[in-house]
């Protein structure tokens, strides 16, 4: 109460009070920086497996015996950790939960969805992601007709997009797309989980 009325006595509105992030610019960078890391390595190598006895399988002795070898070909990329990227957006995978949510029906950002997003744009600000682009995803829960939910699904992720944009985001690292209620985040597609904003990294 006193600090609701000292809001009121300062003629300030509630919502430009600092709020805490949930999470730090060094938790984006070292997310992202990990992604684009394991995404600039070589994809998986395929290796060569012999059928057959093991001196069947000497390539050596094979070759001085006049033999032949039977191989078949198997790929080992998921061994490597490779990375899997969306065929339209080129988007890897493995995304980072804005920690952006949103009320029934609303795109409008919180005080501490800002407070988040201003950390994100520091994150992405650093040398080796100044060059990286992202898709800003956004989901809602699945109260609603499909064609609503995409639309708001899309605003949200505009909303986001804006925002970053009036914080030194370049626009052009930014792309925009909204999902509605087709990827929830729970099984329970209710949930008010599911009503989020995800950023993934645009695999070069």
């Amino acid at each position: 109460m006193f600090a609701t009325a000292l809001v009121m006595a300062l003629g300030a509105a509630p919502e430009a009070i600092a709020q805490d992030a949930t999470y730090s610019a060094n938790d984006v960078k070292q997310h992202f920086k990990e992604l684009k890391t394991r995404s600039l390595k070589p994809a998986g190598k395929t290796r060569a497996l012999c059928i057959g006895t093991r001196d069947e399988c000497n390539a050596k002795e094979a070759a001085e015996t006049g033999g032949q070898i039977a191989v078949t070909q198997e790929n080992d990329s998921a061994q490597t950790g490779a990375l899997t990227a969306d065929p339209e957006t080129k988007a890897i995978g493995e995304g980072f939960n804005l920690l952006v949510s949103f009320e029934y029906a609303s795109a409008r950002l919180s005080p501490t969805a800002k407070a988040n997003l201003r950390e994100f744009a520091k994150g992405i600000s650093d040398p080796d992601l100044e060059s990286a682009a992202f898709v800003i995803e956004g989901h809602t829960d699945g109260i609603g007709s499909a064609s609503y939910n995409q639309r708001l699904s899309e605003d949200r992720a505009g909303a986001v997009t804006e925002f970053l944009v009036s914080v030194g985001v370049a626009r052009d690292r930014l792309k925009t797309v909204g999902y509605g209620k087709t990827r929830p985040k729970v099984a329970d597609i209710n949930d008010p989980a599911n009503r989020r904003v995800e950023s993934k990294l645009v695999l070069e």
